[in-house]
């Protein structure tokens, strides 16, 4: 066993498992901490970051109360994220049912370890539609067949169709379960993808198989696509070259927001 009995795996852990062994090695088992910058320039990537955290928090507080209008003159600092804005409040909530819960997250159950999912918005029909929006600020939108073959992707509607039934009012058909990809910095630009029953039993599939090959892996290679490496913050200690270029990060990689949870208040369904 290498991995503490408490482990759960999220999106980033997952992406980790399936880039690269040796950093989620690194990462998740030896928990080393390697001072590299993830992109260059660092003073950009770090001007993103900030920019694409503030904007998740004003969806938040938007979906909690707050006047888009209030908001909104509150970015008079910053014209992007203030563009990024207008975009979501053109866009980001139509045609989407109205039972809506953001910024929450999900637990479920599989190969004897957590799997979480923190989701921007869940908007759900009962009955109808359960919808998972993600907002990107990335500068580019990927192909609609990247998205789909998306860690993010996989887990989040396989935690939603395991985990979701008491925001729904009952089991959610994997038929009824969307993920929509809504690109702010495209002008709202979204990307619809559906789920189905025989997908859920692909995906369950692979995802235990990612679980379980860190489980029992005894060895935790280098990744033989060195196009992995270009955002990761241990390339140097494995001597794989310089950063990659902050304006290639988006549709490329994407770091796992941090945040704490209390598994205590995340919702589950055993399975």
């Amino acid at each position: 066993m290498n991995l503490p009995d408490d482990f759960a795996f999220t999106q980033g852990s997952l992406q980790d498992a399936a880039d690269c062994r040796r950093r989620f090695e690194l990462r998740y088992i030896k928990r080393l901490r390697y001072p590299a910058v993830e992109a260059a320039p660092a003073l950009q990537y770090e001007q993103r970051t900030r920019q694409g955290a503030r904007f998740h928090k004003l969806v938040q507080q938007h979906l909690l109360g707050v006047p888009a209008e209030t908001l909104a003159r509150s970015l008079h600092d910053d014209p992007e994220v203030a563009a990024w804005w207008d975009s979501f409040r053109e866009t980001g909530l139509a045609g989407l049912p109205a039972q809506r819960q953001a910024e929450i997250a999900l637990q479920a159950h599989l190969a004897g370890r957590r799997l979480i999912a923190k989701y921007d918005l869940l908007a759900l029909d009962a009955g109808g539609e359960a919808v998972i929006v993600d907002w990107k600020t990335w500068r580019r939108a990927p192909a609609p067949s990247d998205l789909a073959d998306r860690l993010q992707t996989i887990l989040y509607r396989y935690v939603l169709a395991k985990a979701g039934a008491h925001l729904y009012g009952g089991p959610i058909p994997p038929e009824q379960i969307r993920m929509i990809y809504c690109f702010v910095a495209q002008g709202g630009e979204r990307v619809s993808i559906d789920y189905s029953a025989a997908q859920l039993r692909r995906d369950e599939s692979y995802l235990r198989g990612l679980i379980e090959g860190v489980e029992e892996a005894e060895q935790f290679p280098l990744t033989e696509d060195e196009a992995h490496c270009r955002f990761c913050t241990y390339r140097s200690l494995c001597e794989r070259g310089d950063a990659g270029l902050v304006d290639l990060l988006d549709e490329e990689e994407e770091l796992e927001e941090d945040f704490t949870l209390d598994f205590d208040q995340i919702a589950e369904i055993e399975f």
